[in-house]
């Protein structure tokens, strides 16, 4: 090792040990990850308003002469302080380690901090096998602001669990957290609750063992059921925002049309959607003069057309759309997209029209998990995962009608705290997606596996 390497190895041994020993100097929580491309991450944390310097110290793993700072250069000092590093000019395929240093000081973590780049992979290899999870639904208890009675919110114990799962990313699949009737119509109220809920001990080690992404459904969005007409729903679209870490939201950034966005993952893409911000009420008919009632919206005309368009250019392998609601259940009593049927039956018909392969429909929302398959005229069968809660109550539907769900997939319910890890394996030509359903202690509930050819026109 170099006389350089030496001196910069024992800097940031000494700056740890000689600083907090534990955290605190303004810190409050993460650091998460948020997107991680070939060449550029992004990490977040929050920290409070004493903080007037903050800084990611990072370096190539086993090459500490490597080492490089990134400054926060935004505004510090607010109430509710969310801070982005933005991260690039990074080498592809490399693993990072990396410190968080607030007021000069180097934060100590019992967990090692690190990302990986992304791998260039298209011309030059097979498509990478990868893992990720999806869970719903966390509701983290603060009684001064809880219904009276028993708590809802269960143990965070699950998110223990989830860290140890070996995953590449985490879609939080919205309700992620439960903002309560003190905080819809303030924005203070509303940071608060992104805040209190983020600041969850078990979730910091989640947070920071790979990258995150996220959607909403209404309970991160505003009151139970909420629709377009929130009038709060800008202050909500900002600190959603603020608290996540997707590489967009939305494709017009000039005109705020929702949270929705495209990621890719190997030979994957996900469409990340927006059930909320362009929502007709649930109340409204969904027929008029015998027709599906055209003005009935659940995603909105824009955001249609963009997935359609997103879908029709695809050249992936599986295409997973995710929304907060189920996408396929019509026998669901709740909330459902297929309960807007002009604009149900406007996606599947250009999915068959266009011959679309391989999509799988992802949601949350149910506070249970179950798999939904529909098998339509002119096309291959289309399957809902439905992943919830995590720290939610969950729900017992034994005596509804609704526990004989004929479109459910044989045994593939679970009516407890779990998550469900998707499996992306195989040869070209040969993909599969292993489902797993995994209770709050990591074990293993059910399972199903779908073959790419399970999910194409050849029939």
């Amino acid at each position: 090792m170099s006389k350089r390497a030496i001196l910069l190895l024992s800097f940031i041994v000494a700056s740890i040990f000689s600083s907090a020993q534990g955290l605190g100097n303004g810190y409050i929580s993460g650091p998460m990850l948020g997107y991680c491309e070939a060449r550029e991450v992004l990490i977040w944390l929050e920290v409070n308003r004493g903080v007037n310097n903050a800084a990611i110290r990072y370096w190539e793993k086993g090459n500490i002469s490597s080492v490089k700072v990134h400054t926060y250069d935004d505004e510090l000092g607010k109430d509710f302080n969310p801070i982005k590093f933005k991260i690039g000019n990074l080498k592809m395929n490399t693993v990072y380690e990396y410190q968080v240093i607030l007021n000069k000081i180097t934060l100590k973590f019992s967990y090692p901090l690190q990302f990986k780049t992304k791998e260039l992979w298209q011309w030059r290899e097979s498509a990478p096998d990868f893992s990720f999870l999806v869970g719903s639904c966390t509701y983290i208890n603060d009684k001064e602001y809880d219904r009276p009675g028993t708590p809802y919110g269960l143990s965070t114990d699950i998110f223990k669990s989830m860290a140890n799962t070996k995953a590449d990313f985490m879609i939080w699949g919205g309700d992620n957290t439960y903002l309560r009737e003190a905080d819809w119509y303030s924005e203070f109220g509303i940071r608060y609750r992104y805040s209190h809920t983020r600041k969850e001990a078990n979730l910091q080690r989640l947070l920071s063992v790979r990258p995150n992404f996220a959607i909403w459904d209404d309970h991160d969005y505003g009151p139970n059921n909420s629709d377009a007409s929130y009038d709060f729903k800008y202050q909500t679209f900002n600190t959603f925002t603020e608290y996540w870490g997707n590489a967009n939201y939305g494709p017009y950034e000039e005109d705020i049309d929702g949270i929705y966005s495209k990621m890719e993952w190997s030979d994957c893409e996900f469409y990340l959607m927006d059930n909320r911000f362009n929502r007709s009420p649930n109340e409204l008919p969904a027929t008029s003069n015998n027709q599906f009632n055209e003005s009935k919206k659940y995603l909105g005309e824009e955001q249609l057309e963009w997935l359609k368009y997103s879908l029709l250019s695809s050249k992936a392998t599986f295409k997973f759309i995710l929304g907060g609601n189920q996408w396929l259940n019509e026998n669901n009593e709740g909330e459902c997209f297929r309960h807007y049927p002009y604009e149900f039956n406007e996606l599947v018909n250009f999915i068959k029209q266009q011959k679309i392969t391989g999509v799988v429909f992802i949601s949350g929302d149910r506070h249970l998990s179950e798999m939904i398959k529909v098998d339509l005229a002119g096309m291959y069968s289309l399957y809902d995962i439905t992943s919830s809660p995590l720290t939610s109550t969950a729900r017992n539907i034994r005596e509804k009608k609704e526990f004989n769900n004929p479109l459910r997939v044989n045994g593939k319910l679970l009516m407890e705290p779990n998550y469900i890890r998707f499996n992306v394996a195989g040869k070209q030509n040969a993909r599969t997606i292993n489902i797993e359903c995994l209770d709050a202690k990591g074990d293993l509930k059910w399972d199903y596996t779908l073959s790419e050819s399970d999910l194409d026109f050849n029939f």
